[in-house]
């Protein structure tokens, strides 16, 4: 069966690094047809592997610092966003998603991976998202759902 799976990750306790798990939280109270997987990843890449095996589509959410104005939406395939592993990890806590995607890849699973990021203001303690993300979620959220529905229907 096709199955698309949508991972948020972030750190929820460091407020706008969370906005991948607010986001899952949005989007766990929609209803989606079968094979569709809503999946709060946290921190924990590394135990994300398994779950990317199963998927033939990942859409990952996830804060991305990429030098814009806070609260920029950005929306590309994996291999378009330029981003890299960590070279200097020290701890499975900071495996980030993209060595995730290598272990699944190198375990000979292809999943097609669409990332949807948000520039976030502020990373500090705070279980809140800053009023300029927490004001982009329902539109994050609805341009996640459209890219359901668009993987569904192809």
């Amino acid at each position: 069966m096709f199955k698309v799976m949508v991972v948020g990750i972030g750190n929820y306790i460091l407020q706008d690094e969370g906005v991948g798990v607010h986001a899952i939280n949005r989007l766990m109270e929609m209803d989606f047809p079968e094979g569709v997987e809503i999946v709060d990843g946290g921190t924990h890449s590394y135990d994300l592997v398994d779950f990317f095996c199963q998927a033939d589509n990942l859409i990952i959410i996830d804060a991305i610092q990429a030098g814009e104005e806070p609260g920029t939406m950005y929306r590309a395939p994996l291999e378009e966003m330029g981003l890299k592993s960590e070279e200097n990890c020290t701890s499975l806590h900071q495996l980030h998603f993209i060595e995730a995607i290598k272990m699944v890849n190198l375990m000979g699973y292809y999943p097609r991976v669409i990332v949807f990021g948000v520039e976030p203001q502020v990373i500090d303690w705070g279980l809140e998202l800053t009023p300029s993300i927490a004001e982009k979620l329902p539109r994050l959220t609805e341009l996640v759902a459209q890219e359901i529905y668009s993987l569904l229907e192809a």
